[in-house]
């Protein structure tokens, strides 16, 4: 059992198995004692301790006053284990601070590391000085390593604490530690994210602006992005909730993707993947997405606690993803959106690729991706309930317009559902174009094929697709819809140079490539259209509109005389949407011209039993003459 404590943090002092300090007169021996207990359990060669103390003196002197220090150690208090060339600390007699201390900063748990803050009572045997260049520099670099470790377990205490909501206890440990380094970056990022946690924004932006001015000052730099990036990102969202700029829309980060297979190679691919599909999604409409840099500053030191991440980030929804390897030669991807609130998934998707993946099979993948988020996001938006503010029920309503029309399948009453939105969401935000944009596409669409009818909606599909391009002239998805509704209301030349503009501005606008591929349908340009329609199938192929664009691409190989390729189209499209009856339209005409009358003859059944009022009159909307004389024989 230990008869002896060694306690050097602070200080130094010796004491026995009653708690009586032992007098240690020599300073060398003291500082002999922290050397051996900062290597401990490990030995230290005689030669290395003799240069450490006497390094002025010859060999033979040198060990001579070494072993006269051991002598009197032995006597009276035999704490040092000699073996030949080596010394240790006896850790069977003595225990000490340091070797404890040494221990529990590594940990990760909360009451440990607690224990290894009160061991650190201060610089390593504080005080202490043997006019012995070489320990004292040893001694120097020492305490720096030692209050290194102490600032690492005092910052990851902190986040334990702000991972339990404990942030008044994470914003007193910071308080210390800056204390001691007021220019640590990492800490004073970690003090902003526990004030904001604590509702005190004011005082974690004012807290920026002492670090920007102490690194200033002390070291004559700036802040460094990471600092800079969660400063704005508070910044902004301080801004939202006064009512600025972009209030009302939700705000989306896409968290950095983690390396599961911990592979080197892997760690630049994961970060540009992150980056790549946090652009991508900006690029959504009625969402903001958080910069990158924002993102790994805010994650810094709790990449766990996704409810305080999103709610330091003031984001509604994160996206997190990993890259794995499942077997050699495939690399998987997984990604989840999760409710910043909740911190619920409402939605993951896993992808293999081939090995690492080359550029243009990732390019492909986030882009597809980035269209699938923005069909979910969308969806959880409409889901949502009521909201707050007349620009996020604006937002509202234009999302819940698409979905009651995708969700309900096309008809007089879902067209009606969902031109009523837009206009409510219109009603409530006049200058939001994409709204706008909506409307008039559904009513282009709703009226080319029967489902609305006269002048009056023409007018009104053409009124607001001019507006939503008047509000706003560059951006991708507005030109993309607006176009496509001037197309469809009888102006394809119009349309074009729009649509090419949106594409452009944001080639993975799978929407305009689709409706660039319908324009050119109209135009008989047969080859373009089902290229530009098959780009954006494989842009977008979950899209909630798929079922539309491959109706489109199967007429168009049909006019292609490609009568394989476009019943896999059909097929398609009507297993996209079981409710989108031209699907089955189309699907009879191309049944009927490989001659499978009979098959032709129950996909038109299909389509009237989807629509019980279709006529032949509408059927010619999609496929001209080609099926009156099965439209009269099957009694339609």
């Amino acid at each position: 059992m230990p008869k002896f404590r060694l306690t050097l943090l602070g200080g130094f002092r010796l004491d026995d198995e009653d708690g009586r300090e032992m007098a240690v007169a020599s300073r060398k021996a003291q500082g002999m004692l922290a050397v051996l207990a900062a290597h401990s359990p490990a030995a230290v060669t005689r030669e290395r301790i003799a240069a450490i103390f006497w390094g002025d003196l010859a060999e033979e002197r040198a060990r001579h006053s070494l072993r006269q220090v051991l002598t009197a150690l032995r006597r009276d208090a035999p704490i040092v284990e000699a073996g030949g060339e080596t010394l240790r600390l006896d850790t069977r007699v003595c225990t000490s601070d340091l070797a404890e201390f040494a221990a529990l900063a590594v940990s990760t748990d909360g009451a440990e590391l607690a224990q290894a803050l009160t061991l650190h009572g201060g610089p390593l045997v504080d005080g202490l000085a043997t006019k012995e260049e070489a320990f004292e520099d040893w001694l120097c670099a020492e305490r720096t390593r030692l209050a290194k470790v102490a600032a690492d377990a005092m910052m990851r205490l902190a986040a334990h604490h702000a991972g339990k909501m404990e942030h008044e206890n994470a914003v007193r440990l910071l308080r210390r530690l800056l204390a001691d380094d007021p220019v640590n970056e990492g800490a004073q990022r970690a003090l902003m994210r526990a004030l904001d946690a604590l509702g005190r924004r004011s005082e974690a932006l004012s807290q920026y602006k002492l670090c920007r001015d102490l690194l200033r000052k002390e070291l004559q730099i700036e802040p460094d992005d990471a600092t800079q990036a969660l400063h704005e990102a508070m910044r902004q969202d301080s801004g939202t909730l006064r009512g600025g700029e972009g209030r009302g829309q939700p705000v989306l980060a896409v968290l950095p993707f983690a390396n599961v297979a911990r592979a080197p190679e892997l760690e630049s691919l994961a970060a540009s993947m992150a980056d790549e599909l946090s652009r991508q999604l900006s690029r959504t409409p009625g969402f903001r997405v958080v910069v990158q840099p924002a993102v790994v500053a805010a994650m810094q030191p709790n990449p766990d606690d996704l409810v305080q991440l999103a709610r330091v980030l003031g984001a509604s929804y994160l996206v997190t993803g990993s890259l794995r390897r499942p077997e050699s030669g495939c690399l998987r991807v997984a990604l989840q959106i999760v409710d910043g609130e909740k911190a619920q998934y409402l939605w993951s998707l896993q992808h293999d690729l081939a090995s690492c993946g080359t550029s243009s099979e990732v390019d492909d993948f986030v882009a597809a991706t980035a269209a699938r988020i923005e069909q979910q996001l969308s969806l959880a938006e409409a889901a949502a309930g009521a909201a707050h503010g007349d620009r996020q029920e604006a937002w509202h309503k234009t999302h819940q317009g698409a979905s009651a029309l995708f969700s309900a399948g096309w008809s007089e009453a879902a067209v009606d559902a969902a031109v009523r939105f837009y206009r409510e969401a219109i009603a409530l935000d006049p200058g939001l174009a994409l709204a706008r944009a909506h409307k008039a596409m559904i009513i282009a669409f709703a009226h080319d094929w029967g489902l609305l009818h006269g002048v009056q909606a023409r007018e009104e599909a053409f009124a607001a697709a001019e507006k939503a391009l008047e509000l706003e002239p560059t951006r991708s998805e507005v030109l993309g819809m607006a176009a496509c509704a001037i197309a469809h209301l009888g102006d394809p030349a119009r349309a074009v140079p729009l649509l090419e503009r949106a594409i452009e501005e944001n080639p993975n606008n799978a929407q305009a490539w689709a409706a660039l591929g319908a324009t050119r349908l109209l135009q008989m340009q047969f080859e373009t259209a089902v290229e530009a329609l098959r780009r954006g199938l494989r842009t977008s192929p979950t899209d909630y509109r798929r079922s539309v664009w491959l109706t489109a691409l199967a007429s168009g190989l049909v006019r292609l005389n490609r009568l394989d390729e476009a019943l896999d189209a059909a097929n398609g499209a009507c297993r996209a949407d079981a409710r989108f009856y031209p699907a089955r339209i189309v699907l009879a005409m191309v049944l009927s011209k490989l001659g499978k009358d009979g098959e032709a003859v129950r996909a038109l059944a299909e389509a009237r039993r989807i629509r019980p009022q279709l006529t032949p009159a509408e059927m010619r909307r999609f496929v001209g003459s080609a099926l009156d004389r099965l439209a009269i024989s099957s009694g339609c």
